[in-house]
């Protein structure tokens, strides 16, 4: 049975997933796919490896999308795009059991569920998050404390920008696009003026203006899965 190995980057699958895991797929080989089943695959008309998780098979084909998203993916996918199942990840020196099926429906649900308290907390809370937000002071000073890095990856519309701490991805900047998205509560520590100005056409090459101040020292331009949406 041929198997592989790849690395997992991006939010679309937190918090099952994290940035830097690696995912070991095994081919289905003409076994039934099944809901809840995290696969890899790659949509047609595309280039770029995406792990989502199977909600419905149909005569149509199959469908999927993120446990981290709000919307099922836009694409039906065939057994020709489906390049095989999630069974494990390697997290360091940890591994850990992705389990298809019954069992990842119950684990996506889980999921939905974290992200709707999530969201009730967030709306309770959202006027005092704003005006903490507001403070410059306040982000300037935690900008230096936490000292974000700025990624470079090459997709198929463009040059996108991840803010990173640690291995963490707290942000990015679509390609096209003038602004960062930041998750909460980073922007709390995040001074988008001290972040550099790379535009989205650049190529790996030209490399990234950088600020000293925004704690960028590198910008590494690779190829990764592409993450789906940053809900």
């Amino acid at each position: 049975m041929e198997q592989k190995y790849i690395n997992y980057i991006g939010p679309s699958m937190n918090p099952l997933l994290r940035n830097g895991d690696g995912l070991h797929i095994v081919p289905y080989n003409g076994r039934a796919i099944r809901r809840g089943d995290v696969i890899v695959f790659v949509p047609s008309g595309r280039e770029t490896k995406i792990v989502h998780r199977v909600v419905s098979v149909d005569a149509q084909g199959v469908k999927t999308r993120g446990d981290n998203g709000k919307q099922v993916d836009p694409w039906v996918l065939t057994a020709d795009n489906i390049l095989g199942r999630v069974t494990y990840i390697q997290r360091k020196n940890r591994r850990r059991n992705i389990w298809g099926g019954f069992m990842g429906r119950v684990a996506a649900c889980s999921f939905r569920c974290l992200h709707g308290g999530d969201a009730v907390i967030s709306f309770l809370l959202h006027p005092a998050y704003q005006s903490l937000c507001r403070s410059a002071f306040l982000r300037n000073k935690l900008h230096r404390l936490v000292k974000p890095r700025v990624l470079s990856f090459n997709r198929p519309e463009g040059m996108e920008q991840q803010l990173v701490v640690g291995r963490r991805p707290i942000g990015r900047r679509r390609p096209g696009k003038g602004y960062w998205e930041i998750r909460r509560p980073f922007r709390l520590c995040v001074d988008e003026s001290l972040l550099p100005e790379c535009l989205p056409n650049e190529s790996a090459r030209e490399g990234c203006k950088c600020t000293p101040a925004c704690g960028a020292r590198l910008c590494s331009v690779r190829n990764s899965l592409e993450s789906e949406g940053y809900q």
